[in-house]
């Protein structure tokens, strides 16, 4: 199955076998399984002789299976509801621990393969609201999407203590029964076509998250760096930002380092991540913000030391990137912290 996507060399597309078992999860609250099926039954077995990743092919076969036993078009809508994979939990505990919605929004992209391969989490502002699109990689199963955009939607709804409108639309391109869909999701308002996406209000989105915790957050950081370094890399994109992640603090974060395990030039580099519709500049430019945001919470190193450790040539220019990316200066962003814990 290849990667909807110019870079031929990094197309196979595998997705971590815990759906599978999410899948026969939620079947057997319906007192059904997928064991009849030759090509899944041995997925069901002990989880330490089963694999961590399977064909993005076979992942699309449980969810036929399911849809075929099940006798319901609207399995993947309903999954959330019956079940929840670790994956899920562990990436919203720590998205939950992030000071802010739209730092547990940006852990949310940074980290959303741990959660599903199959699908990128992209976020875009436009008129007071943040758009969370789940972007197709390969040729995902649209029950596999519906479902990861339920869960998602459980996520936003739980944070939304008071019931504010955090999560003010569901976009789906299309189901069976509109009325029961929207009825899955009575407290969001759902629309029909267009792709998958998620519609949060802006203004929520800047307030402080009452379940942050600047304790756990590192810790959780740190264990989410380990489980994505392990996934298999089926995109150059994914690619260049782990070399970015790795290189930081060494002081040289050019394109020509990146590019040199890769075993591909500089310019090849470019040219292919331009393919996938971003560039290396722009990917340099979220992994230290993400590093900055990190190292910030974590509360151990200075601004200045931040500053030398992300690669810029003095604090100056790091307060300049990181009023570009928040709003704020990195000082502010610290005393907010600060005030935050205090509450």
């Amino acid at each position: 199955m290849l990667e909807n996507s110019s870079s031929d060399s990094f197309a196979h597309v595998r997705e971590s076998a815990f759906w599978v078992t999410t899948i026969e999860q939620a079947l057997r609250q319906y007192e059904l399984t997928l064991a009849s099926s030759a090509h899944l039954s041995h997925l069901l077995d002990s989880q330490s002789s089963a694999p961590c990743f399977i064909d993005q092919r076979l992942c699309s076969h449980a969810w036929d299976e399911a849809v075929r036993i099940s006798e319901d078009p609207l399995f993947g809508l309903r999954i959330h509801r019956v079940f929840a994979p670790t994956a899920y939990a562990a990436l919203a505990l720590a998205a939950a621990a992030s000071p802010r919605m739209e730092d547990a929004v940006a852990l949310l992209e940074r980290f959303f393969s741990i959660f599903s391969t199959q699908l990128k989490l992209v976020s875009r502002a436009a008129e007071g609201k943040l758009h969370l699109t789940l972007q197709p990689v390969g040729n995902p199963h649209c029950q596999h999407t519906d479902a990861v955009l339920g869960y998602l939607s459980r996520f936003f709804n739980r944070l939304d203590v008071g019931s504010q409108g955090l999560l003010q639309q569901l976009q789906i391109p299309g189901c069976a029964d509109e009325h029961i869909a929207r009825q899955l999701f009575h407290r969001n308002e759902v629309v029909f076509g267009g792709p998958h996406t998620l519609v949060l209000d802006q203004a929520l989105v800047r307030q402080p998250l009452p379940s942050a915790s600047p304790f756990i957050l590192p810790k959780l950081v740190a264990a989410l760096e380990t489980m994505q370094a392990a996934l298999p890399s089926h995109a150059l994109t994914e690619q260049v930002r782990r070399r970015i992640h790795l290189l930081l603090g060494s002081g040289d974060i050019s394109a020509e380092r990146v590019a040199e395990p890769l075993n591909i030039s500089p310019r090849h580099l470019r040219r292919k991540l331009s393919q996938e519709g971003t560039s290396y500049e722009q990917l340099a430019d979220e992994v230290r913000r993400e590093a900055a945001i990190r190292l910030i919470v974590d509360g151990q190193m200075s601004l200045t030391s931040i500053a030398y450790e992300l690669g810029f040539l003095d604090p100056s220019s790091f307060t300049r990137a990181f009023r570009r990316w928040t709003n704020m200066s990195p000082t502010a962003y610290r005393r907010e912290l600060s005030r935050s814990k205090g509450d």
